[in-house]
């Protein structure tokens, strides 16, 4: 039988009452989770950077675009290499390497004199980024304890929300400094979290226990599961599952990317959810109204002067912020997929309205259905987007998986990111917006009639479950 969108995967795992959480999973999530404040940070204070960019190195909308997204394309490459780096590595140190690639990017971007040393810094940052982006849910979701990894995981989108609002507020606050000067002040603020992270890489995170496993490393495996989950639980039981997976790993290692290139059927299934999933989060065209935000409040009249463009920038990033926290506290218990379709209808209709609002050359009738989109995007597939790519993926393919369905959402990304300029300007504002509306709809859609729920499983009993019902 195939698992139709009505049918929740179901366990035993599924039905019991899940124990609280315990301090020590919380705060290794939380200080992973500062790699994805650092990934939001970059995201937001670009917002206001490429404009000041254009401005101090009077770069035309392409050369603007080519800025802007030509790191979401290398981020691409990052993701599509991640896999190598986590399996080889582990996920504690993979941190380490992405924030040290980082740093490098933040170095050569705040010392750029020319538009090809712009470019040369956007390879060291998207590296960083694809990295980071598979990363970050990856290492959260091998650590928590069934009952609680939707909410832990979210704290990767929420993390990344914040990093947003803080990128919108430095923008704010560094915008009167000299012309030429207050771009490069913004960037360097974010060599702060990427410092801070390779200390707690190197001193505070654990190795995954899924990965120490994989590598015959039981007994430090064992110690890290009787830390992150609650007293009483079976750690042995645990523990031979994901043992069980790790020998399927090792026996289909030879294999390489036969079983992503020459799927069975249920491998299949899993592959057009999760990474179908990654790449829908995109064609949202959330990246345009994250990135561009300052220069779609200038064009629908909202603000006029910098100063007042970022202080509407750092409302949407409050609004964002906020519903990403609503989200994380309800994934567990309403479920991935309502939220999920509850999203794409929220957006489309909130584009709708953006549209209408650009059309009608009404301000406040576009602000608010900016809030709206932003608010629906964070409900629902922003933080869905990485959890079921976290949790669907079967396990002898889940890293390369991963960074397959990385690679797709960054080059949807910074497709989004490099055409936004160009096509408002032929297609106008409002029928930018449209075109968008009418996507998200085809894709909640066919998300309708293919996503599963997978509330309330371990990795392992969300595979088992699946291959049964392919």
């Amino acid at each position: 039988m195939v698992a139709t969108e009505n049918t929740p995967l179901t366990s035993k795992g599924g039905d019991k009452e899940e124990p609280p959480l315990n301090w020590y999973v919380c705060v290794i999530a939380a200080c992973a989770t500062i790699n994805s404040v650092n990934l939001g940070f970059d995201i937001g204070v670009n917002s206001g950077v490429g404009m000041l960019v254009q401005e101090d190195m009077g770069l035309t909308d392409w050369e603007l675009g080519v800025f802007m997204g030509s790191i979401h394309f290398v981020a691409a490459v990052g993701g599509f290499m991640s896999h190598e780096i986590t399996d080889r590595l582990g996920r504690r140190l993979s941190f380490l390497v992405a924030q040290v690639i980082f740093l490098i990017g933040i170095a050569i971007l705040c010392c750029a004199q020319s538009y090809t040393q712009l470019l040369f810094s956007r390879v060291f940052l998207g590296l960083a980024i694809g990295v980071s982006l598979a990363l970050g849910p990856l290492y959260i979701s091998e650590l928590a304890p069934a009952g609680h990894r939707g909410k832990l995981t979210t704290w990767s989108e929420i993390a990344i929300n914040v990093g947003i609002l803080i990128g919108f507020i430095v923008n704010w606050v560094f915008a009167d400094l000299p012309h030429g000067v207050n771009w490069r002040v913004m960037v360097a603020c974010g060599a702060v979290l990427p410092c801070v992270l390779i200390v707690l890489s190197l001193t505070v995170l654990p190795e995954s226990p899924r990965w120490l496993i994989a590598k015959g490393q039981l007994p430090e495996a064992e110690e890290v599961l009787t830390s992150t989950h609650p007293p009483g639980e079976d750690i042995a039981t645990l523990v031979n599952g994901i043992r069980h997976q790790a020998e399927e790993d090792a026996g289909n290692a030879d294999r390489g990317w036969e079983p992503l290139l020459r799927p069975d059927e249920f491998t299949r299934r899993m592959m057009m959810v999760g990474i179908g999933v990654a790449f829908a989060q995109q064609v949202t065209g959330i990246e345009s109204v994250v990135m561009y935000s300052p220069e779609i409040f200038k064009r629908a009249g909202v603000a006029t002067n910098v100063k007042e463009l970022f202080v509407a920038t750092i409302l949407v990033g409050v609004v964002k912020t906020l519903c990403i926290i609503v989200a994380a506290c309800h994934l567990d218990s309403w479920g991935r997929r309502p939220l999920l379709l509850l999203s794409m209808a929220g957006m489309s209709s909130s584009l709708l309205l953006l549209s209408a609002g650009f059309h009608l050359d009404i301000s406040m009738l576009a602000a608010s259905a900016v809030l709206l989109y932003v608010s629906f995007f964070s409900l629902g597939i922003g933080p869905i987007c990485w959890l079921f790519a976290a949790e669907v993926f079967p396990v002898h393919i889940r890293a390369k998986a991963m960074s397959v369905a990385t690679t797709v959402n960054r080059l949807g990304s910074g497709t989004v990111a490099l055409t936004f300029l160009p096509l408002a300007d032929i297609l106008g504002f409002a029928g930018y917006f449209l075109l968008f509306a009418f996507l998200i709809l085809v894709c909640g859609v066919i998300q309708y009639f293919t996503v599963p729920e997978t509330k309330g499983l371990t990795l392992e009993e969300i595979s088992e479950c699946l291959a049964k019902q392919a």
